[in-house]
């Protein structure tokens, strides 16, 4: 069992493309709104991200070391961010991605396709995603300071820092883990204990077929909501004893469908946007229900259990852990009451990103004809084709209403967020 008996936070952010915005919105309602007593004390210990939400925790940990610029920017830089900071977008990249696959096409028809061991590859693969991300990571490298990730981890103003992502070659979810040395990892995810760097955050918002996947060491890897949206487990492992969630869809996309919903007949075939939509909708509707349940299942035994055989029923249980009987992974991190706190957008995004561009026609203005012609090309339809394009269109009407949304939404939770953070 862990022996740092200090009470460790953890957030946990999930992915969802451009949706990542609402989380912004909602830190800066955290550092800028809350009492200043309360705000001072909130120390995210434990950052667990996915995807998108890896990005955020790893701005989160280079910035743990000033609460009120963390709140600030953490703001500004979602409002300010560009399109153009994510992928390539001109003319350029519509006549380079035709030119790879005609030309990968031709050499599989007459060299044959090449061998997939790295050794006997004769040339690069035509086709690792659709967009040109190399603007990724130089915004990144300017947004993040890396280094000091390594400082406030060394100093203990964040004591750990995951991200997920996925393995292409073995379909696994692993975890990049840069933490204190006061901090254990008892979980079972394959770990990898490194200084984590804008490889790592990349890596975990490659979209499959959208974006290309990133190698590190040995491997290739995409992105983690694949396997792991909601991070909350690698939380737990870390030790934390309270985790917030920001979630980034609203209930009806976590909802299962109705009957009325399941019994139509649809006479036309799904477009190959619709089917995309679901796809990324498959990949990053969280997963955090189950999750939930299952801790707060665990609080309600520990209490039935407290309340039948005493208050020291914990300490008499954990000695029991400890002392050999058990040798799992509850057997290090011993057995306690971990309380969770999710904020999930109050409004259906696609209704949000509907009436900020579709109905107002603004979308034309934020679309080039590199993106017209993808989005024709993947049979995108503006108004059927909302699933898809909430997690790739960065732009700034549907940015701006997704961090004023998750600011309105914490707002809407203040005293719930003072009693649960205030609650030590």
């Amino acid at each position: 069992m862990n022996s740092d008996l200090a009470k460790k936070t953890g957030l946990v952010l999930s992915g969802g493309g451009a949706r990542g915005a609402y989380q912004a919105g909602v830190i800066h309602y955290i550092r800028t709104q809350l009492p200043k007593d309360i705000s001072r004390k909130i120390n995210f210990d434990i950052l667990c991200g996915s995807s998108v939400g890896a990005v955020n925790v790893c701005f989160l940990a280079a910035t743990s070391h000033d609460l009120e610029y963390q709140g600030r920017m953490a703001y500004e830089l979602w409002h300010s961010l560009e399109q153009d900071s994510i992928y390539r977008r001109g003319v350029g990249s519509m006549t380079r991605l035709a030119g790879r696959t005609f030309s990968g096409i031709l050499k599989n028809i007459f060299l044959g396709v090449p061998k997939t061991k790295h050794e006997d590859l004769v040339y690069k693969t035509h086709f690792n995603g659709l967009l040109d991300t190399s603007p990724f990571p130089l915004f990144l490298n300017k947004l993040i300071p890396w280094q000091q990730i390594r400082l406030n981890i060394s100093n203990a103003t964040t004591k750990a820092l995951t991200i997920t992502a996925t393995n292409v070659h073995t379909g696994k979810m692993e975890l990049f883990v840069e933490k204190h040395k006061s901090i254990n990892y008892t979980g079972r995810h394959p770990a990898h204990f490194v200084d984590i760097e804008v490889r790592h955050a990349v890596a975990s918002a490659a979209i499959p077929i959208l974006f290309p996947s990133i190698r590190i060491g040995r491997h290739y890897y995409c992105d983690g909501g694949l396997r792991l949206n909601t991070p909350i487990s690698p939380a737990i492992q870390l030790g934390a004893d309270k985790i917030l969630v920001i979630g980034l869809h609203h209930i009806s996309e976590r909802a299962k469908p109705d009957e009325a919903e399941e019994g139509l007949i649809y006479d036309i075939p799904p477009t190959m946007g619709e089917m995309m939509g679901q796809i990324l909708k498959t990949i990053f509707v969280d997963r955090l229900d189950y999750d939930v349940i299952q801790l707060n299942r665990i609080n309600q035994i520990i209490d039935t259990a407290e309340a039948v055989y005493g208050t020291d029923f914990l300490y008499r249980m954990n000695n029991y852990l400890t002392s050999g009987h058990e040798q799992k992974d509850i057997a290090q991190r011993g057995l306690k009451r971990i309380n969770v706190f999710s904020i999930f957008p109050s409004i259906d995004v696609r209704q949000i990103f509907n009436d900020s561009l579709i109905k107002s026609s603004e979308i034309k203005k934020y679309l080039t004809t590199f993106e017209k012609m993808l989005l024709k090309i993947l049979d995108v339809d503006l108004k059927n084709g909302l699933d898809f394009l909430t997690f790739v269109m960065f732009s700034a009407p549907f940015i701006n209403k997704l961090l004023e949304l998750g600011y309105e939404d914490a707002k809407k939770k203040h005293n719930e967020l003072i009693e649960f953070f205030g609650n030590d």
